[in-house]
């Protein structure tokens, strides 16, 4: 019996073994990326947006300029322009970052495509700065082509200067910037609003460099950035149930750090909480809805757009030649 026993116990032991070597062999290991610069901490509640111990991670370098990220839900992954390369990259936690699209172009030295969001019949809208249009992607998200329809590239018969920025209303408008004419024939910095049929009217001229756009969660405020150093602000607008903008005032000012950071007011995203993280001079701003500065995302970048996933667990910054990310609290 003892023999009997000695054989089951080793018996035992060697199942145990295998199976603790097979889970090792299973488990996916941990990524580690590198950590750049600091969370600055300006209001207590903004430990309620990023954890205290939260950190500023680099998923990816060697861009010429990285710009306009989107979040895929159903796909998962992160997909954002490098306006220098005219190039849309993607990026999944499993396979870090890969080509989408190649949008290749007879003149190398042209800006290439800007911002991504998606129409409400999930079509890829894609702004191309240095041409001055917004174009939709005929195939399917998950198989991108170089096949577009020009959506829209012109205002009373001139073309757009920089299609720069731009996101959807419910009703299915878009509200895109456009700003300063690189040539003296070209249109007035604006931001337009263009219904899906492609009508177009201005929704204000007043800013001198209009930029990054986005709505509030309950769609009654949109807020614009406007890149300039020496006008470094975010204005706030009121919208009305058919989505027309009106009553703009200053919202947020940070013109005194404009000098001394890299970086202007660019692209923005608002969470379902209406916390507002807005790339800047310096970093990535987190404002609360009544324009109070909780605190700044600092990374030592000049700070192009920003994303959330859809759990809003994880904003996506991208930043000139980088890609990196800050995980927050759901």
């Amino acid at each position: 019996m003892n023999s009997i026993h000695k054989i089951l116990g080793l018996f035992v032991t060697v199942m145990i073994l295998t199976s603790c070597g097979e889970k090792k062999k299973t488990e996916p290991q941990q990524k580690t990326f590198q950590t750049v610069g600091k969370i600055e901490r300006l209001d207590k509640t903004l430990d309620e947006v990023i954890s205290p111990d939260a950190v500023i991670e680099v998923l990816s370098t060697g861009h010429a300029w990285s710009e306009g990220p989107i979040w895929l839900k159903d796909e998962q992954k992160l997909v954002y322009t490098d306006v220098g390369h005219q190039k849309l990259y993607q990026w999944t936690e499993k396979d870090s970052v890969t080509l989408y699209l190649d949008m290749k172009d007879p003149d190398p030295n042209r800006p290439g495509p800007s911002a991504l969001l998606m129409d409400q019949h999930d079509s890829l809208v894609i702004l191309r700065y240095g041409h001055g249009e917004a174009v939709r992607m005929k195939s399917p998200i998950d198989k991108p082509t170089n096949d577009f329809n020009v959506f829209v590239d012109h205002y009373n018969g001139i073309r757009f200067n920089n299609t720069n920025d731009a996101t959807f209303h419910s009703n299915g408008n878009m509200i895109m910037s456009d700003p300063p004419p690189v040539e003296e024939s070209g249109l007035k910095a604006a931001v337009y609003s263009i219904t899906p049929k492609g009508e177009i009217e201005v929704v204000t001229d007043t800013l001198s460099s209009p930029n990054g756009i986005a709505f509030s969660p309950d769609e009654k405020t949109v807020y614009i950035a406007n890149a300039d150093w020496q006008n470094a602000i975010w204005i706030a607008a009121d919208v009305d149930e058919n989505g027309v903008i009106s009553n703009g005032r200053k919202f947020f000012d940070a013109t005194g750090n404009a000098p001394k950071e890299k970086g202007h007011p660019d692209g923005l995203k608002v969470n379902k909480h209406g916390i507002i993280f807005a790339t800047g001079p310096g970093g990535v701003y987190i404002l609360n809805p009544e324009g109070k500065h909780l605190g700044t995302i600092l990374n030592d970048e000049f700070n192009t757009n920003c994303v959330l996933d859809d759990k809003e667990e994880v904003l996506y910054i991208t930043s000139g030649p980088k890609l990196m990310r800050v995980k927050l609290k759901p």
